[in-house]
């Protein structure tokens, strides 16, 4: 609960209150270089502030340069500002991943069949959900599916998921858990968030009993 505080309040507003003072303290920083440097009478050429304001300016064009820079070698890595996260190490609203513990692929390895209520889905990522129940499957957009995992997202997770059988990749029933063939972020773009096309919530006519 401390940790959702945290995330979903706290840190929004505290992000651009210290983004707003590290700018002000460049932006008034460097303004009273300039003034320092500043002597009337002089000419363009002899006038200190001018060259060190050319000399900064410099500078940052030739850093930004080196960040963004195209690279020519194939699958290098991306550069600084190329990359979906500039600051810190990982996304600011992203919670903490829980490790896979240890033991979670111990005992013998079971069936489909064995998920049930309470088992605990892993993706590669960490803790991904907890299962509900299980669904019948059937045909999706022309594709055959044997059936869907009804479970609760963690860590952020879409707090509803219809998850294919065909994710699974392991079960181990002597700790009541499964093992999903994905990174953990794709809930979404597989569509997962959304009920299968055949399972609906709207309210049905009410039929006439036969007598």
């Amino acid at each position: 609960m401390s940790y959702s505080i945290g995330r979903n309040f706290i840190r929004p507003v505290l992000f651009p209150i210290v983004a707003f003072i590290f700018v002000a303290f460049i932006i008034i920083g460097l303004g009273e270089i300039l003034l320092h440097l500043f002597e009337s009478g002089l000419s363009e050429f002899e006038r200190r502030e001018l060259w060190f304001g050319v000399l900064w300016g410099l500078l940052v064009i030739g850093v930004s340069a080196l960040l963004v820079r195209p690279s020519h070698v194939k699958h290098a890595k991306k550069g600084v500002l190329d990359r979906e996260v500039v600051l810190g190490h990982k996304p600011m609203f992203v919670e903490s991943a829980p490790p896979i513990a240890p033991n979670s692929r111990s005992g013998e390895k079971g069936a489909i069949r064995d998920i049930a209520e309470g088992y605990t889905l892993y993706a590669r990522s960490g803790e991904f959900a907890k299962v509900i129940g299980v669904l019948p499957g059937g045909m999706e957009s022309g594709r055959s599916f044997r059936g869907y995992i009804y479970a609760q997202g963690v860590r952020g997770v879409s707090s509803e998921l219809w998850i294919p059988i065909e994710a699974v990749s392991g079960v181990y029933p002597d700790t009541r858990s499964a093992f999903l063939a994905i990174a953990g972020d794709e809930a979404e773009t597989f569509g997962w968030n959304r009920p299968p096309a055949s399972f609906s919530r709207k309210e049905r006519p009410k039929e006439t009993p036969l007598y």
